[in-house]
């Protein structure tokens, strides 16, 4: 039993509890909204690092009422110009934006529907069409990498004694194809975490003892914390204290 509750959590991308990027990658073309394109905002806090990437190296910094001009969200970091930067980010609730707990259900579950908010509202978040992994006949995984959860996408760890692997962290969409809704996601810790508890405050959920527990996963069941979802943090390796991802898993309909 627990051998099939875990091959549906895992899926066939996992190995010692980390999700690695296959090397074979989709690339969609979907059409990105640029609504955010063109706005002209002024910095808001005392002083801000500008970074080369979300989260990346620091170019230099912004003082209070300097202005940029939008390029591009991505999640909690803005691209932007000015007279200062060509090309850069800049920490969007530093100039004006709400911040987005990338953790929380919240960000991705509907709370009136309690279902998963639309593949486009991630797409549109993250000005990225995300990457397509793992496509099967009836659904297929959506990746979405550089969102600034941590200082870089990827790290080498080891896997075992012999090899490394290159782990690629981000958020995953696991989505039907038949309606296009999505069915589990996937967010990977900007670091481990350790304890249920700092990694279910991390996510803006009530600490509470998991419901179910195995040696790579702790589980709340669809009603424990959410409605209609199962909860499940993911240890970073087997009966390790360490989280490196939470799962939001959805009823089947």
């Amino acid at each position: 039993m627990k051998q099939k509750m875990f091959g549906f959590i895992l899926g066939s991308f996992m190995l010692l509890g980390l999700g690695c990027l296959p090397t074979a990658v989709k690339k969609s073309d979907t059409h990105l909204p640029a609504s955010e394109s063109g706005k002209v905002l002024t910095v808001q806090v005392t002083r801000e690092n500008v970074r080369q990437s979300p989260n990346g190296k620091i170019l230099g910094q912004l003082r209070k009422g300097e202005p940029i001009t939008v390029i591009r969200r991505v999640g909690n970091w803005i691209e932007f110009h000015s007279p200062k930067f060509k090309k850069a980010f800049i920490w969007a609730p530093s100039v004006g934006y709400e911040y987005l707990n990338l953790y929380s259900p919240d960000f991705y579950i509907d709370t009136v529907k309690h279902r998963f908010k639309s593949v486009d509202f991630f797409r549109a978040i993250f000005s990225q069409p995300g990457d397509t992994i793992q496509e099967t006949a009836k659904d297929y995984e959506l990746f979405f990498t550089n969102l600034g959860l941590g200082s870089h996408t990827a790290v080498v760890m080891e896997v075992v004694m012999t090899s490394k692997e290159v782990v690629h962290h981000g958020i995953t969409l696991f989505i039907s194809k038949e309606n296009q809704r999505i069915q589990k996601v996937k967010i990977d810790f900007f670091r481990p975490v350790k304890g249920y508890q700092q990694a279910l405050k991390r996510c803006g959920l009530p600490v509470t003892e998991p419901v179910e527990s195995n040696s790579g996963h702790l589980i709340w069941p669809s009603g424990t914390l959410l409605p209609r979802h199962t909860i499940d943090l993911e240890r970073k390796e087997w009966d390790s204290p360490w989280f490196s991802a939470v799962w939001y898993i959805a009823d089947s309909p």
